[in-house]
């Protein structure tokens, strides 16, 4: 029973891909964004959500409001998706920069 399960977990975690982008944390009362990209979103909401809810969170105006606020007056989005190619020579790293650079002057707004 324990291999069947350890085998269905390997196979899920082999088929699973990972979603590279830009993240935006959207203060629903305030509008203020916070933008980050990174090459694996998931991971990178679970660490944010993490270091809010234990208060060491680096950018201070941000923590503030998610600790006066809660965590209701936020929505994470997945602003922007970058698909991946076969092409091993693509720097996914300097494409999220780019990509992160474009949508702050495209949108505007106040960023956090």
């Amino acid at each position: 029973m324990k291999n069947a399960l350890k085998h269905e977990l390997r196979e899920k975690a082999k088929s699973h891909t990972i979603t590279m982008g830009i993240l935006s944390l959207k203060n629903k009362t305030t509008g203020k964004q916070y933008i980050q990209g990174s090459v694996n979103l998931e991971a990178l909401v679970n660490k944010i959500k993490f270091l809010l809810n234990g208060n060491l969170f680096a950018n201070t105006q941000l923590q503030e409001d998610w600790s006066q606020q809660g965590s209701e007056s936020f929505t994470f989005e997945f602003v922007s998706v970058i698909a991946p190619q076969d092409n091993k020579y693509i720097n996914y790293r300097q494409k999220i920069k780019k990509a992160e650079a474009a949508f702050i002057s495209e949108t505007g707004g106040e960023f956090y």
